[in-house]
């Protein structure tokens, strides 16, 4: 249980999420936290892969903290508002591997990579914040309108229709599909691709994601 930080002699870095559904709430916010700080002081690693185990990707947000801890959602959603911004703008390419199902606060965590990859045999993305009574404002909204297009939002998020893997390919929602046996090598792939040939300092990538994707003020009333 938990996650876990592997290293590969050639430049990957995979966080394995391990939690079951890896819904987030205080916990798994402050495990990935720390996952990321482990990669960023490795000046060895040149690209990120984020991936879960067995049916999940991750399920979203734990709706059974936020109702036990009614008093937390303001603090907890600017936790995870800064978390999965980190990710935005972290300084490496980033690359979802989506084994499996991916909704709600999981499939906007796979949508601040830089790239994604889902299996192209199993497991559904969508938003589908419509159907459990919560809005989308601020950084949250910000995220989609920098990383999908009209059609796939329609689809994903207004109507939180199940997207499978070929169909978020043609939505743009998703870069590429793979088998599950291939789910990493193809992540992997993606990722050292983006790279290719040029040398681009981290300082720099950060830079330019943070120039090309601005965040709106996460300082307001939650609407979690």
């Amino acid at each position: 249980m938990g996650i876990t930080v592997d290293f590969h002699e050639d430049g990957c870095a995979i966080i394995t999420m391990r939690n079951g559904q890896n819904r987030w709430n205080p916990t798994s916010l402050k495990q990935f936290k720390e996952a990321l700080d482990e990669v960023e002081r490795k000046d060895s690693v040149k690209i990120l892969v984020t991936t879960g185990v067995g049916k999940f990707y991750s399920n979203g947000i734990d709706l059974d903290y936020l109702k036990a801890h009614e008093s937390e959602r303001e603090q907890f959603s600017n936790d995870l508002v800064e978390l999965f911004w980190r990710l935005m703008y972290f300084p490496l390419p980033t690359v979802a591997a989506i084994n499996g199902h991916c909704f709600a606060g999981g499939a906007f965590f796979a949508l601040c990579h830089d790239y994604r990859v889902m299996r192209s045999d199993r497991g559904w993305i969508s938003l589908n914040e419509v159907l459990i009574h919560l809005r989308i404002t601020g950084p949250f909204r910000d995220v989609l309108q920098h990383k999908m297009n009209a059609e796939a939002l329609r689809e994903s998020t207004i109507f939180a229709k199940r997207i499978t893997g070929p169909e978020a390919v043609r939505l743009k929602m998703v870069d590429a599909t793979a088998a599950e046996s291939d789910l990493i090598s193809k992540s992997k792939s993606v990722g050292f691709e983006a790279l290719g040939s040029n040398v681009i300092q981290r300082v720099d990538l950060h830079n330019m994601k943070k120039d090309l994707f601005p965040r709106s003020d996460v300082h307001r009333k939650s609407n979690l």
